[in-house]
């Protein structure tokens, strides 16, 4: 999945200090999932030695990125919605979000029978399912491309 950087806001302290960054980013693939997140690094984020200040918007980019699919193994599903035609389900969207401190992801996937092990019909997909199907396709998609500029 390609993730592009859409935002990076400086946190500062009241000694005027970087007390954390937060990077937005978003990412999709192949028109089928999508996600949109705000990470917020924190010092602890940081190799030994550096400040948010010495660091690039590509380095911290790269921070938050590497920090994303750890994130998004947590994610709830708030809903998901099957797509009809000809009175037979043809696709499934599941939305699913997250809200942690500072941490803000929402991920939507657009899954077909194809998608699943042993469902020939969208009929007998369950939540459980999707769940599984969508962190299979998640996990999948952060193996294969880097997160890191």
């Amino acid at each position: 999945m390609e993730l592009l950087n859409t935002s990076i806001s400086y946190n500062i302290d009241e000694l005027g200090n970087t007390s954390s960054v937060v990077a937005g980013i978003h990412g999709e693939a192949d028109g089928r999932l999508k996600v949109t997140a705000n990470i917020t690094l924190y010092p602890t984020d940081l190799e030994q030695g550096n400040t948010f200040d010495d660091l690039s918007k590509k380095q911290l980019f790269a921070l938050a990125s590497k920090k994303l699919p750890t994130v998004l193994t947590k994610l709830s599903y708030s809903n998901y919605q099957f797509f009809v035609q000809n009175d037979v389900p043809v696709r499934v969207t599941a939305y699913s979000d997250i809200s942690e401190t500072g941490t803000y992801v929402t991920l939507n996937a657009t899954l077909t029978s194809t998608d699943f092990d042993g469902h020939d019909d969208l009929t007998t997909v369950g939540y459980s399912d999707i769940k599984t199907t969508v962190s299979k396709i998640v996990a999948k998609e952060f193996a294969a491309s880097p997160t890191e500029v």
